[in-house]
């Protein structure tokens, strides 16, 4: 027996005598039988020791492996639930970080694709994660120097209980050539995998003009069955992000904010509820894991100035009401303020943001940790992409 279990004994067996109160003690009574008397002792002295036995009973089968729990896993500010790993998009390509503490655990290695012009992000990479630290997905753009063509290659990449790359598979969907990839996400139990593709600029002169053409594409992983929708709106998609019930998603389209139920009908984004309107510019966007709220990034300067106050702010997605402020912060400089991230984790507790003036961080409650500072003397130099 070890001195745990010992202990856990001794403790139960004081729990039980507590239990014994002189106030609870009968006096004895001259008038009343022996017989009479002798069963109410009986009972009392009966009764702690059951007591005791009972929690006696139920620490030893807790400690002895009746069903005994799995250690925590905490994370930030004491969370049990907190994502333990993020893969990061950087200059130097892709890497898997502790999200505790944003230190690398190992570097990607990806498969070799051909030679071109990558996106202007890094490597040509857009990342999407299951919102638990551990599947991620990667989609690579590359436009062919002799065609002007660009290919988008799907990857799905797991990660194992140390932070090792467990897993890097290819064409986990089929490539897509044409037009390059703007956004992709995917739903909480990797299931469903969404990305958007840019519009296209029709015509010339007079005629020109931003033509239909942006599409949202919607893949059934298992099956490999595709949707589509498309919208004759000025610009592009951008920032995906779904909802916990694999249907709801949420995005941005020029300058609104959207949400489509991708089981219902249609063709087109014309059926999409708009959230929030006439947004100055584009800039990061979340929905919530429960499809409540939707998390946008603001910025405002003073008239003529850069310097001024960025935000996160929260909306009702029934009525484009604005709940609360997540976030803010003050900020001067040559540089305005934008955010290019914000995230949720699968439980809706968590956020991972980032701003091209904020460094990478994650936001619990009101706690916030950065986790990876910008290392140019301007922030809103470094490009980074992540996910959880």
């Amino acid at each position: 027996m070890t001195e745990r279990i010992e202990q856990q004994l001794r403790d139960a067996f004081a729990a039980g005598a507590e239990l014994v109160r002189v106030e609870a003690l009968r006096p004895a009574d001259g008038a009343l039988r022996p017989e009479a008397r002798a069963r109410p002792r009986k009972f009392l002295v009966l009764v702690p020791v059951v007591a005791a036995l009972a929690v006696v009973v139920v620490s030893f089968a807790v400690v002895a492996g009746f069903g005994a729990p799995p250690p925590a896993r905490t994370g930030e500010a004491g969370s049990t639930s907190a994502p333990r790993y993020l893969l990061v998009a950087g200059k130097d390509g892709l890497a898997i970080h502790d999200a505790r503490d944003g230190k690398i655990t190992e570097r990607v290695a990806m498969p070799s694709t051909p030679k071109g012009i990558t996106r202007g992000v890094p490597g040509g990479y857009l990342l999407a994660g299951t919102g638990r630290g551990t599947t991620f997905y990667v989609a690579e753009s590359v436009k062919s120097y002799t065609t002007m063509v660009s290919t988008t290659w799907f990857y799905r990449l797991r990660v194992d209980d140390r932070g090792q790359v467990a897993e890097v598979a290819r064409d986990v969907i089929a490539p897509v050539i044409g037009d390059a990839v703007s956004s992709i996400a995917v739903t909480n139990d990797g299931t469903r995998l969404a990305y958007s593709l840019d519009g296209k600029v029709c015509g010339k002169d007079r005629t020109l003009r931003f033509c239909p053409g942006a599409r949202l594409v919607v893949v059934d992983l298992p099956s490999r069955t595709t949707r589509s929708w498309t919208t004759n709106a000025f610009g592009n998609i951008w920032d995906l992000s779904w909802a916990a019930d694999g249907r709801t998603l949420g995005f941005g389209v020029h300058s609104e904010v959207r949400v489509l139920d991708t089981a219902a009908a249609g063709e087109t984004l014309k059926n999409s509820h708009t959230v929030v309107r006439d947004m100055l510019t584009p800039t990061g966007m979340a929905i919530s894991p429960d499809g409540r709220m939707i998390l946008i990034g603001d910025a405002s300067s003073p008239s003529g100035e850069r310097s001024g106050r960025y935000s996160i702010e929260e909306y009702s997605v029934t009525d484009g009401r604005r709940i609360r402020t997540v976030f803010g912060a003050d900020h001067s400089g040559s540089t305005a303020a934008q955010w290019t991230l914000i995230r949720y984790d699968a439980t809706g507790r968590h956020l991972l943001i980032k701003g091209n003036v904020h460094p990478l961080s994650r936001l619990d409650g009101g706690r916030t940790t950065v986790l990876i500072h910008a290392d140019s003397p301007n922030a809103s130099q470094q490009e980074m992409l992540a996910a959880w």
